[in-house]
């Protein structure tokens, strides 16, 4: 029986691209079968907890969302050593999260004791990140995550994905990770506008998450994620017939969050200024509100972590470059132009600087003159 079931949905593995044959017997219930061995497979249900409704793991997943979302979205590039723990936290968490749902049987475990789990791992590489050895890590970390913050929401603005064919399934990927790597290379091209849409990407998508979680409960872009990242052949029936469709609701979110980190009408609000919004309008809003706000470098000791490529280029976006030696020369309006030029060439202040020893001689020699006259 399950040698004519096999050979019968041939056509249905190639569609779903699965390892795994769907099969409805006639009493309409469905039954999975491996094409390799011919051995069902139990089924069960794709929660990866998430849990249902407001229950306790809903609760903290939540909660969890706010308290990383918020700081990185509203002063992620002054966060320093938390924002590069929150980086390296992030990345195991997803990390882990991903491995556990998509090797667990159909038994698994609950979704609390998942959640925990996820969460304590959180916290290792959280603390990984407050060290000094994982500030390089953390800086990386942030920009790949930034990319694919913004990857994973244009996937999921659309019923079943973007790329909805099963057949082109990873195309979706394809996509996200471009982002992510196209992120990560702006934080070596130019490490400040890297790390400042990195923590505005990531910060934007956990609250756009956490809110979605509070109105939309598991089916908006809890569900979403699910159907993107679990492919577990026990939780097939679940992905495959439930799918990913997500509410209004959840679409205009995520499309206000996108929006939120790559527009910037907030500076208008900032600082009431038409002429500034019209040349604002296309930055990014939460990523530039931190540029206005934090002036400085990133990491207050060590400001040359990841070297830009053109860091000699970078100016702050309310300034202009001013040419070689204006700013220099132009320092001081009492300065003497000996003074000037002696500030825009250090060595030439050095080589003609006079000696200690020669000034006391001259010294001396004055005031014996004036004792002979």
């Amino acid at each position: 029986m399950a040698q004519t079931t096999y050979s019968t949905s041939t056509h249905q593995l190639q569609h779903l691209q699965d390892p795994n044959v769907i099969v409805t017997n006639k009493n309409g219930t469905v039954v999975v079968y491996s094409p390799l061995t011919g051995n069902e497979i139990p089924q069960g249900l794709a929660t990866d907890g998430s849990g249902s409704g407001f229950s306790l793991p809903a609760v903290l997943w939540i909660a969890f969302s706010f308290t990383v979302g918020v700081p990185l979205m509203l002063a992620g590039f002054r966060g320093w050593r938390l924002t590069t723990g929150a980086a390296i936290g992030l990345s195991v968490a997803v990390t882990s999260w991903s491995v556990f749902v998509n090797t667990l049987d159909n038994v698994g475990i609950s979704d609390i004791t998942l959640t925990a789990l996820v969460l304590v791992l959180f916290c290792f590489g959280f603390i990984f990140g407050l060290l000094e050895v994982g500030r390089m890590v953390g800086l990386l970390q942030l920009g790949i995550q930034g990319g694919l913050a913004i990857g994973i929401r244009i996937v999921l603005l659309r019923n079943l994905l973007l790329v909805p064919e099963p057949a082109a399934f990873f195309v979706n990927w394809l996509l996200i990770a471009f982002c992510g790597l196209a992120s990560a290379v702006l934080v070596i091209w130019k490490q400040r506008a890297g790390l400042l849409l990195g923590s505005a990407s990531v910060g934007t998508f956990l609250c756009v998450l956490g809110t979605d979680l509070a109105v939309n409960q598991q089916s908006g872009m809890s569900r979403g994620l699910r159907y993107l990242i679990d492919r577990n052949s026990y939780h097939i029936v679940d992905t495959t017939n439930n799918g990913y469709f997500p509410p209004t609701s959840t679409l205009v979110m995520i499309a206000l969050s996108i929006a939120l980190t790559y527009v910037s009408p907030i500076s208008y609000v900032l600082y009431r200024k038409p002429d500034i919004l019209a040349r604002d309008m296309n930055r990014p809003a939460f990523a530039y509100a931190q540029h206005r706000f934090f002036k400085g470098p990133f990491c207050p000791v060590h400001d040359d972590d990841i070297e830009s490529l053109h860091a000699s280029n970078e100016f702050p976006a309310d300034e202009e470059p001013k040419p070689s030696g204006e700013e220099t020369l132009s320092s001081s309006p009492n300065s003497s132009p000996v003074s000037a030029l002696s500030q825009s060439m250090p060595l030439l202040k050095d080589c003609c600087s006079i000696p200690a020893a020669t000034e006391k001689v001259r010294t001396t020699e004055g005031d014996a003159i004036a004792n002979d006259s």
